[in-house]
């Protein structure tokens, strides 16, 4: 279109010279004005139809932009209801699955081989269905992330085309500069043959802006001859400002044109353009990115499974219970998650619970490195985990404990993190707040100790020795052991129990004592 209004325009150019050289006067004489007002006629038209066109367009791109995306959101939708039913029936399966197990150990009093043996496959079955649970969480967000590129790819389609509209209406732009100089050239030659006089003979048909220094007719900015600058009625395009500009390639930039019509104005600056020089209210377009296939895939990546039970927790895992998440930089690994304290999302560190057999806390440095234990029943998840998640974003602590007499208490710490292994995971906790007692206050700026590797502060000695061989960051030794040995309720010789002396004092082991941790909101 916009190289046949150029053809159209030449010719209709090279007829105006034509008439305005070798024309002969036999009714009076004629203005060359009057072919070249109708050659603005006809590229105004043009450009009216452009605008209509690129209307057009847009409102086409914009509707099917929005029934795709309206189509990709109801696929989604349509994924999650399935999977959501998916979910359902694997959670009514798991629930029948327990009741069958409670009724078989209800029936069989004593425990035999077969019974354990059937006890193992159901355990098996059961890792079975929530893996199955994980796998189907895992295609649900690849589905969802592959919507969301292909969004993100029409999105940037969409914007590639409008630039190239906006480079199109910038040529037009120009063109109406080049039409403005010739007409401007015209009236320097009228003006040369005829004098003064004879310019007004020659335009006295009533053109506006023609001569309009000398007869003191006012300019018409709606029309190109005489003007300084011509809206086209663009403003609603947002090009009011655009059209104060135009390309000059022998100059190598953009610059402004001087007025068209009437006398020069010495005082006028040529300015060269920049985009300061249009507000953000005038601006045609969103900025453009430089390429419009960059990859947007690193801002829509998701990860293979939570970082921790507070991830777990946001994905709609509402119950208590065991659950793998993927530290980062290690590998994944099972962990208990408290859903129902105080808003949910914790990851327990330690735990220590009144059950029929329990483990030792007594391990090497390297086993309290990568953890040990049933997240079911006691463990600890590790120092390396305890690195990983709290070094990349504040978390706070939490510290749950009841004795044996049915009395529960809490304690809370706002900022808690825990550094790597060059530091010796050194431990910084503070902001406590809660009912059982600030225990943990020695504890903060301490480095780790286990039996084998003594980094307390002590002088008389190690107090992981002292204290039954259980590993933590100690201050004084008599403050508090989680990991310490599990006794009942208040005994008598070495302090060795599993201990909050803020609470209870250092000869009084704890029915129950666990700390966990989440981010901060």
């Amino acid at each position: 279109m916009l190289a046949a209004a150029a053809l159209v325009m030449a010719g209709l150019l090279g007829a105006a010279r034509a008439d305005i050289q070798f024309q002969t006067f036999e009714n009076g004489p004629v203005s060359p004005l009057r072919s070249l007002e109708n050659l603005v006629r006809l590229l105004q038209k043009e450009v009216t139809d452009i605008r209509k066109e690129v209307h057009t367009r847009m409102d086409t791109m914009k509707y099917e932009l929005t029934c795709e995306i309206r189509n990709l959101k109801e696929a989604l939708a349509k994924e999650r209801e399935e999977t959501n039913g998916k979910v359902d029936e694997v959670a009514l399966q798991m629930s029948d699955v327990k009741k069958k197990v409670k009724r078989g150990l209800r029936r069989v009093g004593v425990q035999n081989d077969d019974i354990k043996g059937e006890l193992r496959s159901q355990k098996a079955e059961l890792f079975a269905v929530r893996n199955s649970v994980y796998d189907a969480r895992e295609e649900v967000l690849d589905k969802g992330n592959l919507i969301l590129r292909k969004v993100n790819a029409t999105n940037g389609t969409l914007v590639c085309h409008i630039t190239d509209l906006r480079s199109k209406l910038y040529k037009i732009n120009n063109n109406l500069a080049f039409i403005s100089d010739e007409h401007k050239r015209m009236m320097e030659v009228v003006s040369s043959l005829y004098g003064r006089n004879g310019a007004k003979n020659f335009g006295a048909s009533p053109l506006p802006g023609a001569g309009g220094a000398e007869t003191g007719g006012e300019c018409n900015e709606r029309l190109l001859p005489g003007c300084s600058y011509t809206p086209l009625d663009t403003h609603e395009l947002g090009l009011d400002a655009v059209n104060k500009t135009f390309l000059n390639d022998s100059l190598g930039g953009i610059q402004r044109v001087a007025s068209l019509g009437g006398s020069p104005d010495p005082d006028r600056v040529e300015k060269t353009w920049d985009s300061e020089d249009i507000s953000p209210e005038e601006t045609l377009f969103p900025t453009m990115p430089e390429d419009c296939n960059d990859d947007k895939r690193k801002y829509l990546e998701y990860p293979p499974m939570p970082r921790d039970c507070k991830d777990v927790f946001d994905l709609g895992f509402m119950e208590d219970g065991v659950y793998r998440i993927q530290p980062p930089g290690l590998s994944s690994r099972e962990v208990y998650c408290d859903h129902h304290t105080a808003g949910g999302g914790w990851t327990v560190m330690v735990a220590r619970r009144k059950l029929p057999r329990h483990i030792s806390f007594n391990r090497s440095w390297h086993e309290y490195e990568v953890g040990f234990g049933d997240p079911s029943k006691e463990y600890w998840i590790g120092l390396k985990a305890l690195h990983a998640l709290t070094s990349g974003r504040p978390h706070q602590l939490r510290a749950d404990m009841e004795d044996w007499e049915g009395n529960a208490a809490w304690a809370s710490y706002s900022f808690f993190s825990v550094s790597g292994e060059e530091d010796k995971y050194r431990l910084k906790v503070s902001g406590y707040t809660g009912t059982a007692g600030d225990s943990l206050r020695h504890s903060h700026l301490q480095m780790f100790s286990t039996v084998d590797s003594d980094n307390d502060q002590e002088n008389w000695g190690s107090c992981a020795r002292g204290r039954g061989g259980g590993g933590w960051w100690w201050g004084r030794c008599a403050c508090t052991q989680p990991t310490g040995q599990y006794r009942r309720g208040r005994y008598q010789g070495p302090e060795r129990g599993v201990t909050w002396w803020h609470w209870k004092d250092s000869n009084y082991s704890l029915k129950s004592l666990v700390l966990k941790f989440r981010p901060l909101e």
